[in-house]
């Protein structure tokens, strides 16, 4: 099982002056980086896992891909917490950065006056990024017996 991408060594090392320094096309190579990190950025198709896709930009120039295998389209943020995305890509490797540079997390009234965002989108992508965080951890242990061992129980016979 592969790390998710807010707990990989690229996500975690993004600071958030590189961040908006970066053009869009830098920023659409550094999400692809983050997003794809075993193909080095190259677009991996969500529904069949396919490496072989190709850009097909809509009219506006965002950023899709086409899989040749199952001829879906798709962007770097299909199968994403950030699907559907409504803000630009920067916006939310600035979002990650600081919320992953925080000590003690982020307050959405903070990550909303530093991304010129609603208090509600705001709050809803925090909501976001902790969620993928605590979905990838979920169902491990730390240390001690395995989850189905109780100490000081007989096992049914």
């Amino acid at each position: 099982m592969s790390q998710h991408f807010l707990l990989s060594c690229p996500a975690k090392s993004l600071s958030l002056a590189q961040v908006f320094r970066m053009s869009d096309a830098e920023a659409e190579t550094t999400f692809a980086k983050v997003r794809w990190p075993q193909t080095d950025g190259a677009p991996v198709c969500h529904r069949c896992g396919g490496l072989n896709a190709y850009d097909c930009r809509r009219s506006n120039g965002a950023p899709r891909f086409r899989c040749r295998a199952c001829k879906a389209d798709f962007s770097i943020t299909s199968g994403t917490l950030f699907a559907s995305h409504k803000l630009p890509l920067k916006a939310y490797l600035a979002a990650i950065a600081i919320f992953l540079n925080e000590v003690k997390g982020k307050a959405a009234l903070a990550l909303s006056r530093d991304l010129s965002l609603s208090y509600k989108a705001a709050f809803v992508l925090l909501h976001k990024l902790r969620e993928a965080m605590a979905e990838e951890m979920r169902g491990r242990v730390i240390g001690g017996e395995a989850p189905n061992h109780v100490p000081g129980r007989l096992a049914a016979r």
